[in-house]
């Protein structure tokens, strides 16, 4: 058990050590921004693991560095006046944003979700409420999707008139925090940072010829595709459950970081 945690770990092994150290070792090609995208939009679409539709209602395709880019660039444009769910990213808290339950959500004031939610690694337990409440009181919804990085079993249709914009990250689950870049997929062209990086190509484009780079050394599905056999012997061995995240187990309270021992098997 001493390796199985209340932080969650990412995944760090002998493969991913080896694809860093490869990217450091070599010059890459830079791709566009316009190669990129594409790139990246059909890596995201290859989960064979979770099947996730509606992607055709949401024309507008910008590079982000990370899903926080994504989450700050949102909460800048409505000037903070957002609203998000309990036991959310701890980074509005550290904001000054306090947490609204479901059920109280505020009329015409967005709301930042997190798709699949971290502590049950899967859709939020209320989100045919909480979709029926934002209809009701004409709420945007804008989809922070940085646990699909690890993620399996989500059944998902972003095409709902409610959910304006989504977006995911390469690096949830796997030790990539080194290189943070990801799509916003918009349903509108808006105005914020991230529109203004991508129009003038400021995001940096050592981010782009990195993530491409390890997009065609990692599949969207590899870790799944590799340890889930020990993620679930680990929940069997140690009286937990497994989850939807490869990187996470929990009991009926607790979620539990299995990242460090994956790290270490060999295989």
């Amino acid at each position: 058990m001493s390796d199985i945690t209340k932080k969650l770990h990412p995944i760090n092994d002998a493969y991913l050590k080896s694809v860093k150290q490869e990217w450091f070792s070599k010059q890459h090609p830079n791709p566009s921004r316009e190669e990129f995208i594409e790139q990246a939009t059909t890596w995201f679409k290859s989960t064979k693991l979770n099947q996730l539709h509606g992607w055709n209602a949401f024309p507008y395709h910008d590079i982000i560095i990370g899903c926080t880019n994504y989450i700050e660039s949102t909460c800048l444009r409505y000037s903070w006046k957002i609203q998000h769910l309990p036991n959310e990213y701890a980074y509005y808290s550290v904001m000054g944003k306090q947490p609204t339950p479901v059920g109280e959500l505020k009329e015409n004031i967005p709301l930042i979700i997190s798709l699949p939610v971290w502590q049950h690694c899967d859709i939020h337990e209320n989100w045919e409420e909480i979709l029926k409440e934002c209809e009701q009181k004409n709420i945007d919804i804008h989809i922070d999707g940085a646990w699909f990085q690890s993620a399996r079993d989500i059944n998902f249709n972003f095409d709902h008139p409610n959910i304006k914009s989504f977006a995911m990250s390469m690096t949830k689950g796997l030790e990539l925090n080194w290189n943070r870049v990801g799509i916003r997929w918009s349903k509108q062209r808006t105005m914020d940072s991230i529109t203004l990086l991508n129009n003038k190509n400021t995001y940096g484009e050592n981010i782009t010829a990195c993530g491409s780079f390890l997009m065609s050394k990692i599949e969207k599905d590899y870790a799944w595709n590799k340890y889930k056999k020990e993620h679930i012997r680990l929940a069997k061995e140690h009286n937990l459950l497994p989850t939807n995240s490869i990187h996470v187990l929990r009991d009926n309270n607790t979620v539990y970081g299995i990242g460090k021992i994956l790290s270490k098997i060999k295989q």
